[in-house]
């Protein structure tokens, strides 16, 4: 006859196989279901299944056949477009730097001390003649 101790040893080992079966398969029963749950896979495939009506797939209605298209010869008279002239010839060049116009000129002052100060001439605007002897202005924006 066994001891004690083996008595209980072969208790524990065969409670120990007779749960392992059942451990494991509940374990990944519980492990399905919580990624059904988390995904939501099974319930919207349900609602899909009350609420969305299969799609049925229908095909074009044939069309018949046509007669097919006579060769054709086509004309066209071409037009020029009208010269509309304008237009700058380069070079620009100034003839007259005294034509040069300014706005009222402004002093930039250094920020504390005041030891540097500069003394601005904003151009206002500039004239001047294209290789076609035709005058042209430049106009420049008021500097803030």
């Amino acid at each position: 006859m066994a001891t004690l101790a083996e008595q209980r040893r072969a208790i524990a080992n065969n409670m120990l196989a007779r749960r392992q079966g059942t451990s494991e398969a509940s374990r990944r029963a519980t492990g399905r279901a919580m990624v059904e749950r988390r995904t939501g896979r099974a319930e919207v495939e349900d609602l899909n299944a009350v609420v969305t009506p299969p799609r049925t797939r229908r095909s074009l209605p044939a069309l018949q056949p046509r007669g097919g298209v006579p060769a054709q010869v086509g004309t066209g008279n071409y037009t020029a477009p009208a010269a509309t002239g304008g237009g700058l010839a380069w070079p620009l060049t100034e003839d007259d730097p005294t034509l040069r116009e300014f706005y009222t000129s402004s002093r930039i002052v250094s920020s504390a001390d005041g030891l540097v100060a500069i003394r601005l001439r904003n151009m206002k605007s500039i004239t001047l003649r294209d290789d076609n002897d035709e005058e042209g202005q430049i106009i420049f924006g008021e500097p803030t």
